[in-house]
């Protein structure tokens, strides 16, 4: 698939996404893991939507970015949140701008939401073929990009 139908094939997905229930929830947030993957565009439009930010928006997320991201999950097991995931509102201090699977979370039949809010998740044979497509795109973490692009 050329990289023009990964972007249409994107576009499809994400306009049958039912979000207006992802409104002010913060239920999935352990799923927003450190280590998340996106592709060179998706972390582009991060930067640029970073970039673009006035600058107590900015301020904002550098703030976040300092906080401690651990999560005691008991019995000496702990998950480091992404950098991105404001622990203090639980929220995602660059929701606009986040990559695909983060998108995703809730919305597809292996990453439902947890609370069962979700209304109509994406159809599977849509979503596998959408995630065929991401999985062809080059991926790095948000750390392996800041070096790379450094």
């Amino acid at each position: 698939m050329p990289p023009s139908d990964y972007i249409e094939l994107r576009a499809r997905c994400e306009a049958q996404l039912e979000l207006t229930v992802c409104n002010g929830c913060s239920a999935c947030y352990l799923r927003c893991a450190d280590g998340v993957q996106a592709t060179r565009a998706e972390w582009r439009a991060l930067q640029d939507y970073i970039a673009a930010a006035p600058p107590a928006k900015r301020a904002e997320i550098d703030a976040v970015m300092a906080q401690d991201k651990t999560v005691d999950l008991g019995d000496e097991v702990t998950v480091s949140l992404c950098r991105y995931f404001d622990m203090d509102t639980r929220t995602c201090a660059v929701y606009p701008a986040r990559p695909l699977v983060c998108r995703l979370l809730g919305h597809v039949e292996w990453l439902p939401c947890p609370i069962e809010n979700v209304p109509r998740p994406l159809p599977t044979p849509l979503a596998l073929e959408l995630m065929r497509a991401y999985a062809r795109e080059e991926r790095k973490t948000f750390a392996e990009w800041e070096e790379t692009c450094s």
